[in-house]
């Protein structure tokens, strides 16, 4: 067990904090945290051009997290961007700050994905394997207390692919056209708690757009809903500026304190 450090970019490094490994020596920082070891990645943007790939040397209880909230940036470039979360026992990551990338979970790994704020530029919108894929075969991975803003360019969306628990999560899409499909939570394990789903644009949204196993205390404003559970609140949550990815709630929101029990 050991923390190291990581930073952008490619060169030689020796995962101290004054001196991280570099992103290309991702496998040595890896190999250097060990089990129950915690992989600091320092301020600045790690861009992804393919597959990336994290624990593959299968170590367990591994922590990915931005050494400051939201400082270390995961963007995505290029028409692959998936993050593989691969090998070990259980896997977190926290705390960054991710444009363009979507999240694969091996069949085997165990994934909590916590603090991430997300927004899709124009150019890149989930398929219909969705924003969290892959690994639907556990209900144990957990998302909780993050935001995504996500493009929505075509029909047949998802949420999140995968067996879970989300937590006091915004989920808001930015979209002009929907043709059939609709966007649905997938899979009847999810559980969706105290979560907040918003539309920009009511009208592109269809028939049963929002389709969700369960939902608990959750605050939904411009989607048609075939959501199961209890569903608290049909209005504008008053994100602070959702059209660029902000999606703090303003003091005056009516989501406060309306989803306050799980």
């Amino acid at each position: 067990m050991a923390t190291v450090y990581i930073q952008p970019g490619t060169g030689t490094g020796s995962g101290t904090a004054s001196d991280p490994y570099y992103y290309s020596e991702l496998g040595s920082a890896e190999t250097s945290a060990g089990n129950d070891g915690i992989i600091l990645f320092t301020e600045g943007t790690y861009t992804f051009t393919g597959d990336q790939t994290w624990d593959s040397g299968g170590f367990s209880n591994m922590t990915y997290k931005s050494e400051e909230d939201f400082k270390a940036k995961l963007q995505g470039s290029g028409s692959v961007r998936e993050l593989i979360i691969s090998g070990g026992t259980s896997v977190t990551i926290e705390g960054f700050s991710c444009e363009d990338v979507a999240y694969d979970p091996s069949k085997t790994t165990i994934v909590t994905f916590s603090k991430l704020s997300q927004i899709d530029s124009g150019s890149y919108g989930h398929d219909a394997n969705g924003l969290i894929y892959g690994n639907t075969n556990t209900t144990d991975h957990v998302v909780t207390n993050c935001s995504f803003s996500l493009n929505y360019n075509g029909d047949g969306r998802l949420f999140l692919r995968l067996a879970a628990t989300i937590t006091n999560c915004s989920f808001h899409l930015r979209c002009s056209t929907v043709a059939s499909g609709g966007v649905t939570g997938y899979l009847v394990d999810n559980t969706y708690k105290n979560c907040i789903f918003s539309s920009d644009n009511n009208s592109a949204i269809n028939t049963s757009a929002l389709d969700i196993a369960d939902t608990t205390n959750c605050c939904i404003d411009n989607f048609n809903h075939t959501s199961g559970g209890t569903d608290n609140l049909f209005a504008d949550p008053q994100f602070v500026d959702s059209a660029n990815g902000d999606l703090r709630l303003r003091p005056t929101s009516p989501c406060i304190g309306a989803a306050t029990t799980s």
